[in-house]
Protein backbone atom coordinates (compact mmCIF):
# COMPACT_ATOMS: atom_id res chain seq x y z
CA UNK A 1 0.00 0.00 0.00
CA UNK A 2 1.23 3.49 -0.87
CA UNK A 3 0.99 5.70 2.21
CA UNK A 4 -0.16 9.27 1.89
CA UNK A 5 2.46 11.98 2.18
CA UNK A 6 2.12 14.92 4.55
CA UNK A 7 1.09 17.09 1.58
CA UNK A 8 -1.70 14.66 0.66
CA UNK A 9 -2.88 14.58 4.27
CA UNK A 10 -2.98 18.38 4.33
CA UNK A 11 -5.12 18.32 1.16
CA UNK A 12 -7.60 16.14 3.08
CA UNK A 13 -7.60 18.60 6.01
CA UNK A 14 -8.54 21.42 3.63
CA UNK A 15 -11.59 19.42 2.51
CA UNK A 16 -13.13 19.04 5.96
CA UNK A 17 -15.17 21.55 7.92
CA UNK A 18 -12.80 21.95 10.86
CA UNK A 19 -9.77 24.21 10.67
CA UNK A 20 -6.73 24.53 12.91
CA UNK A 21 -6.16 20.76 12.93
CA UNK A 22 -2.76 19.19 13.47
CA UNK A 23 -1.29 15.83 14.54
CA UNK A 24 1.34 15.25 17.23
CA UNK A 25 2.63 12.27 19.19
CA UNK A 26 1.41 11.51 22.70
CA UNK A 27 4.87 11.83 24.20
CA UNK A 28 4.11 15.14 25.96
CA UNK A 29 0.86 13.98 27.60
CA UNK A 30 0.73 12.65 31.15
CA UNK A 31 -1.29 9.72 32.50
CA UNK A 32 -4.14 11.95 33.67
CA UNK A 33 -4.39 13.59 30.24
CA UNK A 34 -4.44 10.25 28.43
CA UNK A 35 -7.10 8.84 30.77
CA UNK A 36 -9.34 11.88 30.26
CA UNK A 37 -8.92 11.75 26.48
CA UNK A 38 -9.60 8.00 26.38
CA UNK A 39 -12.80 8.26 28.42
CA UNK A 40 -14.09 11.27 26.51
CA UNK A 41 -13.47 9.76 23.08
CA UNK A 42 -15.05 6.38 23.92
CA UNK A 43 -18.31 7.88 25.19
CA UNK A 44 -21.32 6.16 23.62
CA UNK A 45 -19.39 3.05 22.53
CA UNK A 46 -21.11 -0.35 22.31
CA UNK A 47 -20.04 -1.14 25.86
CA UNK A 48 -18.42 0.73 28.73
CA UNK A 49 -14.80 1.59 27.90
CA UNK A 50 -14.12 4.01 30.76
CA UNK A 51 -10.84 3.55 32.63
CA UNK A 52 -9.60 4.81 35.95
CA UNK A 53 -6.15 6.34 36.04
CA UNK A 54 -4.78 3.17 37.68
CA UNK A 55 -6.45 0.95 35.08
CA UNK A 56 -5.00 3.06 32.29
CA UNK A 57 -1.50 2.76 33.75
CA UNK A 58 -1.78 -1.03 33.87
CA UNK A 59 -3.22 -1.14 30.34
CA UNK A 60 -0.41 0.97 28.85
CA UNK A 61 2.26 -1.11 30.58
CA UNK A 62 0.67 -4.46 29.72
CA UNK A 63 0.20 -3.50 26.08
CA UNK A 64 3.66 -1.86 25.89
CA UNK A 65 2.18 1.19 24.20
CA UNK A 66 4.82 3.58 22.88
CA UNK A 67 3.58 7.12 23.51
CA UNK A 68 6.53 8.39 21.48
CA UNK A 69 5.13 6.69 18.38
CA UNK A 70 1.41 7.03 19.13
CA UNK A 71 -0.55 9.92 17.65
CA UNK A 72 -3.10 12.50 18.74
CA UNK A 73 -5.10 14.83 16.53
CA UNK A 74 -5.72 18.34 17.85
CA UNK A 75 -8.33 20.96 17.09
CA UNK A 76 -6.65 24.13 18.29
CA UNK A 77 -5.19 22.95 21.63
CA UNK A 78 -7.72 20.22 22.35
CA UNK A 79 -7.04 16.54 21.64
CA UNK A 80 -10.03 15.25 19.69
CA UNK A 81 -8.74 11.80 18.74
CA UNK A 82 -5.88 9.37 19.29
CA UNK A 83 -4.23 6.13 18.27
CA UNK A 84 -2.19 4.04 20.73
CA UNK A 85 0.57 2.02 19.09
CA UNK A 86 2.15 -1.03 20.72
CA UNK A 87 5.36 -2.35 19.20
CA UNK A 88 6.75 -5.89 19.09
CA UNK A 89 9.97 -6.16 17.08
CA UNK A 90 9.03 -5.06 13.54
CA UNK A 91 5.25 -5.27 14.04
CA UNK A 92 2.75 -2.97 15.67
CA UNK A 93 -0.73 -3.17 17.15
CA UNK A 94 -3.31 -0.42 17.49
CA UNK A 95 -4.26 -0.78 21.15
CA UNK A 96 -6.98 1.84 20.78
CA UNK A 97 -8.10 4.42 18.22
CA UNK A 98 -11.00 6.80 18.57
CA UNK A 99 -12.36 10.26 17.75
CA UNK A 100 -14.25 12.48 20.21
CA UNK A 101 -17.99 11.99 19.44
CA UNK A 102 -18.40 15.77 19.02
CA UNK A 103 -15.83 15.76 16.17
CA UNK A 104 -16.86 12.69 14.18
CA UNK A 105 -17.95 12.65 10.53
CA UNK A 106 -15.43 15.35 9.62
CA UNK A 107 -12.71 13.18 8.08
CA UNK A 108 -10.46 13.42 11.13
CA UNK A 109 -10.14 9.67 11.67
CA UNK A 110 -8.62 9.16 8.21
CA UNK A 111 -6.08 11.90 8.89
CA UNK A 112 -5.23 10.37 12.26
CA UNK A 113 -4.78 6.86 10.85
CA UNK A 114 -2.72 8.08 7.90
CA UNK A 115 -0.40 9.97 10.23
CA UNK A 116 -0.05 6.93 12.50
CA UNK A 117 0.87 4.68 9.58
CA UNK A 118 3.41 7.20 8.29
CA UNK A 119 5.00 7.32 11.74
CA UNK A 120 5.05 3.51 11.98
CA UNK A 121 6.69 3.27 8.57
CA UNK A 122 9.34 5.81 9.61
CA UNK A 123 10.55 3.41 12.34
CA UNK A 124 10.57 0.50 9.85
CA UNK A 125 7.58 -1.44 11.13
CA UNK A 126 6.41 -3.99 8.57
CA UNK A 127 2.87 -4.77 9.70
CA UNK A 128 0.22 -3.16 11.89
CA UNK A 129 -2.61 -5.17 13.44
CA UNK A 130 -5.86 -4.19 15.13
CA UNK A 131 -9.22 -5.67 16.08
CA UNK A 132 -12.58 -4.04 15.38
CA UNK A 133 -16.13 -5.08 16.19
CA UNK A 134 -18.07 -6.43 13.23
CA UNK A 135 -20.72 -3.69 13.50
CA UNK A 136 -18.28 -0.81 14.06
CA UNK A 137 -18.36 1.77 11.25
CA UNK A 138 -14.64 2.41 11.87
CA UNK A 139 -13.97 -0.70 9.75
CA UNK A 140 -14.53 1.40 6.63
CA UNK A 141 -11.98 3.97 7.77
CA UNK A 142 -9.43 1.22 8.43
CA UNK A 143 -10.07 -0.27 5.01
CA UNK A 144 -9.70 3.20 3.50
CA UNK A 145 -6.06 3.42 4.65
CA UNK A 146 -5.16 -0.13 3.60
CA UNK A 147 -6.18 -2.49 6.41
CA UNK A 148 -7.66 -5.80 5.28
CA UNK A 149 -9.56 -8.48 7.23
CA UNK A 150 -7.37 -11.42 8.19
CA UNK A 151 -9.89 -13.48 10.20
CA UNK A 152 -12.91 -13.34 12.47
CA UNK A 153 -12.46 -13.51 16.24
CA UNK A 154 -15.03 -14.34 18.90
CA UNK A 155 -15.65 -12.36 22.07
CA UNK A 156 -17.27 -13.89 25.17
CA UNK A 157 -17.96 -10.99 27.50
CA UNK A 158 -19.13 -11.65 31.09
CA UNK A 159 -21.39 -14.56 30.22
CA UNK A 160 -23.25 -16.20 33.09
CA UNK A 161 -22.40 -19.88 32.70
CA UNK A 162 -23.97 -21.28 35.87
CA UNK A 163 -26.62 -23.23 33.95
CA UNK A 164 -24.01 -24.61 31.55
CA UNK A 165 -21.75 -25.74 34.39
CA UNK A 166 -24.56 -27.90 35.73
CA UNK A 167 -24.76 -29.71 32.39
CA UNK A 168 -21.03 -30.52 32.38
CA UNK A 169 -21.06 -33.49 34.73
CA UNK A 170 -17.62 -34.94 34.06
CA UNK A 171 -14.63 -32.95 35.29
CA UNK A 172 -11.52 -34.29 33.54
CA UNK A 173 -8.21 -34.09 35.37
CA UNK A 174 -5.84 -31.26 34.55
CA UNK A 175 -2.54 -30.34 36.14
CA UNK A 176 -0.81 -27.06 36.80
CA UNK A 177 2.38 -26.38 34.88
CA UNK A 178 5.08 -23.79 34.40
CA UNK A 179 4.61 -20.96 31.96
CA UNK A 180 7.51 -22.26 29.86
CA UNK A 181 5.92 -25.71 29.52
CA UNK A 182 2.58 -24.14 28.80
CA UNK A 183 3.86 -22.16 25.82
CA UNK A 184 6.00 -25.04 24.54
CA UNK A 185 2.91 -27.24 24.35
CA UNK A 186 0.81 -24.43 22.88
CA UNK A 187 3.34 -23.99 20.07
CA UNK A 188 2.82 -27.66 19.13
CA UNK A 189 -0.94 -27.15 18.74
CA UNK A 190 -0.64 -24.81 15.73
CA UNK A 191 -2.71 -22.24 17.65
CA UNK A 192 -2.36 -18.80 16.03
CA UNK A 193 -2.94 -16.19 18.74
CA UNK A 194 -4.21 -12.66 18.24
CA UNK A 195 -2.00 -9.87 19.60
CA UNK A 196 -3.31 -9.94 23.18
CA UNK A 197 -2.86 -13.69 23.26
CA UNK A 198 0.75 -13.67 22.05
CA UNK A 199 3.30 -15.21 24.40
CA UNK A 200 5.15 -11.94 25.04
CA UNK A 201 1.92 -10.16 25.95
CA UNK A 202 0.66 -12.89 28.30
CA UNK A 203 4.01 -13.16 30.08
CA UNK A 204 3.62 -9.55 31.23
CA UNK A 205 0.81 -10.46 33.62
CA UNK A 206 2.21 -10.32 37.15
CA UNK A 207 0.40 -13.45 38.38
CA UNK A 208 -1.07 -16.41 36.55
CA UNK A 209 -2.02 -20.08 36.76
CA UNK A 210 -1.24 -22.36 33.82
CA UNK A 211 -2.96 -25.71 33.23
CA UNK A 212 -2.64 -28.58 30.76
CA UNK A 213 -4.82 -31.65 30.21
CA UNK A 214 -3.32 -35.10 30.79
CA UNK A 215 -2.37 -35.61 27.14
CA UNK A 216 -0.89 -32.07 26.96
CA UNK A 217 -2.96 -31.36 23.86
CA UNK A 218 -4.91 -28.49 25.46
CA UNK A 219 -4.21 -25.77 27.97
CA UNK A 220 -5.57 -22.71 29.70
CA UNK A 221 -4.00 -19.69 31.37
CA UNK A 222 -5.83 -17.85 34.16
CA UNK A 223 -4.86 -14.70 35.98
CA UNK A 224 -3.56 -15.46 39.47
CA UNK A 225 -5.59 -12.78 41.23
CA UNK A 226 -9.05 -13.17 42.80
CA UNK A 227 -10.83 -12.64 39.47
CA UNK A 228 -9.34 -15.80 37.97
CA UNK A 229 -9.85 -14.23 34.54
CA UNK A 230 -9.40 -16.63 31.62
CA UNK A 231 -6.51 -15.12 29.65
CA UNK A 232 -5.86 -17.86 27.11
CA UNK A 233 -7.18 -21.28 26.11
CA UNK A 234 -6.27 -23.56 23.21
CA UNK A 235 -6.48 -27.15 22.01
CA UNK A 236 -5.21 -29.26 19.11
CA UNK A 237 -8.43 -31.31 18.91
CA UNK A 238 -12.08 -31.30 19.98
CA UNK A 239 -11.63 -33.88 22.74
CA UNK A 240 -8.89 -31.81 24.34
CA UNK A 241 -10.97 -28.64 24.02
CA UNK A 242 -13.86 -30.24 25.91
CA UNK A 243 -11.50 -31.57 28.57
CA UNK A 244 -9.79 -28.27 29.31
CA UNK A 245 -13.00 -26.24 29.12
CA UNK A 246 -14.91 -28.63 31.39
CA UNK A 247 -12.15 -28.43 33.99
CA UNK A 248 -11.68 -24.66 33.74
CA UNK A 249 -15.38 -23.79 33.74
CA UNK A 250 -15.82 -25.72 36.98
CA UNK A 251 -12.84 -23.92 38.53
CA UNK A 252 -14.04 -20.42 37.74
CA UNK A 253 -16.96 -18.42 39.10
CA UNK A 254 -20.19 -18.37 37.13
CA UNK A 255 -18.91 -15.70 34.75
CA UNK A 256 -16.97 -16.40 31.56
CA UNK A 257 -14.98 -13.69 29.79
CA UNK A 258 -12.66 -14.45 26.89
CA UNK A 259 -11.43 -12.21 24.08
CA UNK A 260 -10.01 -12.78 20.61
CA UNK A 261 -10.84 -16.47 20.26
CA UNK A 262 -10.48 -17.74 16.68
CA UNK A 263 -12.94 -20.14 15.09
CA UNK A 264 -11.17 -23.25 16.34
CA UNK A 265 -11.69 -26.30 18.54
CA UNK A 266 -12.28 -24.11 21.60
CA UNK A 267 -15.08 -22.09 20.00
CA UNK A 268 -16.53 -25.33 18.61
CA UNK A 269 -16.56 -26.91 22.08
CA UNK A 270 -18.15 -23.82 23.63
CA UNK A 271 -20.92 -23.94 21.03
CA UNK A 272 -21.51 -27.62 21.86
CA UNK A 273 -22.20 -26.48 25.45
CA UNK A 274 -24.62 -23.83 24.17
CA UNK A 275 -22.16 -21.00 24.90
CA UNK A 276 -22.09 -18.57 21.98
CA UNK A 277 -20.07 -15.37 21.46
CA UNK A 278 -21.56 -12.11 22.68
CA UNK A 279 -19.83 -10.31 19.80
CA UNK A 280 -17.73 -10.94 16.71
CA UNK A 281 -14.82 -8.83 15.63
CA UNK A 282 -12.32 -8.81 12.81
CA UNK A 283 -8.58 -8.93 13.07
CA UNK A 284 -7.23 -6.52 10.45
CA UNK A 285 -3.71 -5.94 9.18
CA UNK A 286 -1.89 -3.50 6.92
CA UNK A 287 1.53 -4.20 5.40
CA UNK A 288 3.84 -1.19 5.37
CA UNK A 289 6.71 -2.57 3.29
Amino acid sequence: MKLKTNTELWDIILEINIRNVHVETLSNLNLQDITEIWNRCWLGYYYNMSYSREHMKVWLELSRVSLEYSTAIYHDRRVVGFTLLAIDKNEGWIAGACIDPAYRNNGLFKILLGSQLNLAKSILLKKIYLEVLEQNYARKAYQGVGFVNTRQLNVYRTLNIKEFKNEILRIPPVFSTTLDEYFINRSHSFFSPAWQRREGYLRRYSTYKAFLNDSETAGALLSGDKSGLLLDVWSSNLAGAKEILSAILHRTDSILSLINQPNDWISTALRSYGINPTANQYEMCVELS
